[in-house]
């Protein structure tokens, strides 16, 4: 958000305000090998009896359909990309994103964070003299389920369950917890003509739009599933024009109540004021 353009490009998409920032830290992230991304903890593999790969996919999309909440940590392949900690809530609405970033002369802290409620969007800034908050207004588009801040969780389990390429790896430990991993190859030209239940039209038109428009003809997508049929972690890996790319979410405290963390008033600038702050100049 280092310029005038840029921040007026968000107003006008505010829905995800966070949209563009999960792109560029997780869709953009190069580096990473097409290995599994698992934490190298085997859980008896080799003695597990293979999972029904469609059933356990098709198991965990209607599982996390019902969740109101989630936690998602993003990061790419490479250390430059950072780490972005996502929370998401339905219901009352409330995201957040906070992304670790590389330091750079716009952003010499190298963080962003943002907070969306049904009030409105908040991005931190340090840009406005008294103030290091500034807020837009709420989108017209209520659409908050397709919140980027929800990660990339529905895309991969929608793309895997309607293309049906999920095959049973093997059992593995994530995070001390018992896990089945799954790994399937999306073929997106073969993804763009489906239409079923597997993949909700939105996310179905997304992420196919987001892998034509980086080149991409196809994903391998890693899912880890626990025992509660809710997933743990995921990877996705591709190649584009950017080269290969690499982006790992994992996931944490399903239908917890998220507690909105809205700035205070006194040190929230409205949208003109940044603007304005913005075409003064850096505050000495």
């Amino acid at each position: 958000m280092g310029n005038v353009q840029a921040v007026r490009k968000i107003k006008k998409f505010a829905v995800p305000v966070a949209g563009s920032l999960v792109l560029a830290v997780g869709l953009t992230a190069c580096g990473g090998g097409g290995g599994s991304g698992g934490d190298g903890n085997k859980s008896g593999a080799g003695a597990s009896q293979p999972k029904d790969a469609r059933a356990a996919l098709a198991a965990a999309a209607r599982k996390t359909g019902e969740q109101n909440s989630y936690k998602t940590r993003q990061s790419g392949g490479s250390p430059e990309d950072g780490v972005t900690d996502m929370a998401w809530q339905r219901t009352p609405f409330y995201s957040s994103m906070q992304v670790h970033g590389k330091k750079t002369k716009d952003n010499p802290s190298g963080e962003t964070y943002l907070v969306d409620t049904a009030d409105g969007a908040y991005t931190k800034t340090d840009r406005i003299p008294g103030k290091d908050w500034f807020k837009m207004d709420p989108s017209s588009d209520k659409k908050t389920d397709q919140s980027r801040s929800r990660g990339l969780l529905t895309e991969f389990l929608g793309a895997l369950n309607a293309t049906g390429s999920a095959k049973w790896v093997g059992a593995e430990q994530i995070g001390g917890h018992p896990t089945d991993h799954f790994q399937g190859t999306v073929n997106i030209a073969e993804l763009a003509k489906y239409q079923g239940p597997a993949m909700d039209k939105d996310s179905h038109d997304w992420y196919v739009d987001v892998m034509r428009k980086g080149g991409k003809d196809q994903a391998v997508i890693d899912l880890w599933i626990g025992k509660d049929d809710l997933v743990a972690k995921s990877q996705e890996v591709s190649s584009g024009k950017k080269g290969q790319e690499r982006i790992v979410e994992e996931y944490s405290e399903y239908g917890t109540s998220l507690k909105a963390e809205i700035p205070p008033a006194d040190r929230v600038a409205t949208f003109d004021e940044y603007i304005e702050a913005l075409a003064k100049g850096p505050s000495v």
